[in-house]
């Protein structure tokens, strides 16, 4: 079982950091297709806000409250950024040609700056945000002795050609102790 805090003013501050963070994370993906910064910064910054929520109401809580597996939003991203390097071959262009969109007159919005740049840097910020929380998560557990997939993640992720970290150790364990 793993630690927590029971502290509600943590549990406020961390929500309220989590929603600034994330807030900054969009405006650096956005940024970043004009400007330096991008989808790695920006998916670094969204998966340390929720590794922030996971130490603060506990891991086993983060894995049953994520909306999306972290690992089907990393290979969402992956999908996205090597579709947008292919989307020029579609049209004769070379991998990862830039195509840019510019509207003067956006309803709403005014002026804006659309291209393919910004759907390569989405698709990095969903695969380094996905990988980080993953990495996090799977490491947390199985160093405070849990294991480090649920069940269901296990037949995903986990080799059918080997068997669990933890059944060897408890097997050398009993056969140390007969």
């Amino acid at each position: 079982m793993t630690k927590h805090t029971d502290s509600i003013l943590l549990k406020s501050l961390i929500q309220l950091v989590l929603l600034m963070v994330n807030i900054l994370s969009v405006y650096v993906l956005f940024r970043g297709h004009q400007l330096p910064g991008g989808g790695f910064i920006a998916g670094l910054m969204t998966g340390i806000s929720f590794i922030l929520l996971g130490l603060a109401k506990g891991w086993e809580a983060l894995g049953k409250n994520l909306p999306v597996d972290p690992m089907r939003l990393a290979t969402t991203g992956v999908a996205l950024a090597l579709g947008s390097g292919l989307l020029p071959l579609l049209v004769g262009g070379e991998f990862l040609t830039q195509y840019n969109w510019h509207w003067e007159h956006f309803p709403m919005l005014g002026e804006l700056h659309l291209g393919t740049p910004l759907l390569f840097d989405t698709g990095v910020f969903l695969l380094v945000s996905g990988m980080t929380v993953k990495l996090v998560t799977v490491l947390v557990r199985s160093s405070s002795g849990l294991a480090p997939f649920t069940a269901e993640e296990e037949r995903y992720y986990a080799s059918i050609l080997e068997e669990p970290i933890e059944d060897k150790a408890r097997r050398r364990e009993e056969s140390d102790g007969l």
